[in-house]
């Protein structure tokens, strides 16, 4: 059996949509968040999203974030290429950080490999850093 985010590249196109395109791929390098102090996350196996119109946002396996920073919240958007959106706040100690998580549980049929991947807004934490390379300071 193959794992949903075992693949090398994902590519949808919209039959509604000529010409709009979403392609997930492997990072193939560690990525780090930093939130309140705490590398929140530390991975080798994040992904790239990239979309029509959309700057490139990562999104990794939301089990990749302690539990205990995660508050879920109400909020709820709609994506038309991707499906409803959940949120989670972060919290550490007294750091918060409102909706600054989001993820598609049940995302549409031509994104399946959405499901259990959350991204983080990049303002909203500390920094990111690519290897060992910090490539976004808030």
């Amino acid at each position: 059996m193959t794992d949903k985010h075992d693949t090398t590249t994902a590519s949808k196109g919209y039959r509604d949509h000529p010409g709009y395109e979403i392609k997930i791929e492997p990072l193939n390098a560690r990525l780090r968040v930093m939130f309140a102090g705490e590398a929140i996350i530390d991975t080798e196996e994040a992904f790239v999203l990239h979309e029509t119109r959309h700057e490139p946002v990562y999104y990794f396996k939301k089990s990749d974030l302690p539990d205990n920073v995660l508050v879920s919240t109400d909020h709820k958007t709609h994506c038309p290429f991707k499906g409803d959106a959940c949120y989670w706040s972060l919290k550490i100690a007294n750091d918060v950080s409102e909706n600054a998580v989001w993820g598609y549980p049940e995302p549409l049929p031509e994104v399946p490999e959405l499901v259990d991947l959350v991204a983080i807004y990049q303002d909203r934490v500390e920094s990111w850093w690519l290897n060992e390379t910090e490539i976004y300071v808030a």
